[in-house]
């Protein structure tokens, strides 16, 4: 911009006209600011109303006509079990340890005692992710009363949305601190009010509500937690129908396999396991590379799967990491 001292001289102090052009300048961007948002709530809206009338093998099926890692293949149980013994390790070469109280809980192991627990979750702190940077957004999907995890990432300065309908009974939503914020939802794959027994509604809200219910669309999640006893997969579906409306980067979660599979015929777990086994085929097509997986030893039981003749333990911390 070149100022015209000599106009605004000849106009006796009148403003340059730059000022005006400057102003309308500025008055341009709002709109075009306002008009992107505009378009951007739109589509949000159409991406909704497609989504609504879409289920999640319509969504699978487009997701995976443009894979962006290699398609997996089902060729029965055991490829759920190959794929969730079999991490990528070498994908990430950092990894920083976040929450963790030592709990000691009886072994189900004959050869120890005890086993100490550490509710931990790692996270790749490979550069590209760039966990150091700002802004850092953390959303943890719960029904556990350790917060040690939650504690640990404000503290690193990252804005931390925790869902537990259990841990938040004050209200709907709880400011813990100024990075912490609590929120009485559990994951669903439609926003709704379940009435309990005891009279009171428990709040199950789907991924698409959640980010748009906390302005989140559109927005970088850094890290995603969940431990909810069986609705991880759920939630997984959730961020698969979903991918488009907001850059998940990392996902830890606790798997969990019901021992009740233990009691199946061979071709109820073989249809049982294909169901799961979608989940991992969308995160892969989606560009999730499984990065980590640690089974949880002192849970009781063992999943037994005659087809490979082998037990494989009821949980496992695992690990996806979007490759950028």
């Amino acid at each position: 911009m070149i100022w015209s001292t000599q106009s605004f001289k000849e106009r006796g102090g009148s403003r340059p006209r730059a000022v005006g052009s400057i102003a309308a300048a500025i008055v341009l961007l709002v709109m075009l600011a306002v008009v992107a948002a505009l378009a951007y709530v739109f589509l949000w809206q159409e991406e909704t109303d497609a989504l609504s009338n879409a289920t999640f093998e319509d969504v699978l099926k487009e997701v995976c006509s443009r894979p962006r890692l290699p398609m997996l293949e089902y060729r029965g149980v055991n490829s759920f079990f190959e794929y969730l013994t079999n991490s990528d390790d070498d994908h990430c070469y950092s990894w920083v340890e976040f929450g963790g109280e030592k709990i000691p809980v009886p072994s189900q192991s004959e050869k120890e005692c005890a086993d100490e627990v550490r509710k931990a979750k790692y996270i790749c702190f490979n550069e590209e992710y760039e966990m150091t940077h700002d802004p850092c957004l953390v959303y943890s999907f719960d029904k556990d009363a350790d917060s040690q995890f939650e504690r640990d990432m404000q503290l690193f300065s990252c804005e931390v949305h925790a869902f537990d309908p259990e841990r938040v009974m004050e209200g709907e939503h709880v400011q813990r601190s100024e990075f912490w914020k609590e929120h009485a939802w559990t994951i669903s794959e439609m926003p709704y009010d379940k009435p309990e027994d005891d009279g009171h509604v428990q709040r199950r809200r789907s991924l698409d509500y959640v980010l748009s219910a906390l302005g989140h669309l559109g927005k970088e999640i850094k890290y995603l937690k969940s431990d909810l006893e069986g609705r991880e997969w759920i939630l997984l579906k959730q961020i698969i129908m979903h991918h488009k409306l907001a850059d998940v980067r990392q996902i830890g979660v606790r798997l969990h396999v019901p021992t009740t599979v233990n009691k199946m015929s061979g071709e109820a777990r073989h249809q049982y396991f294909a169901r799961l086994f979608l989940v991992f085929q969308g995160l892969q097509c989606a560009g999730y590379k499984y990065v980590l997986g640690r089974p949880i030893r002192y849970y009781k039981g063992a999943i037994r799967i005659p087809e490979m003749n082998r037990t494989f333990y009821p949980a496992y911390e695992v690990n996806w990491a979007k490759v950028l």
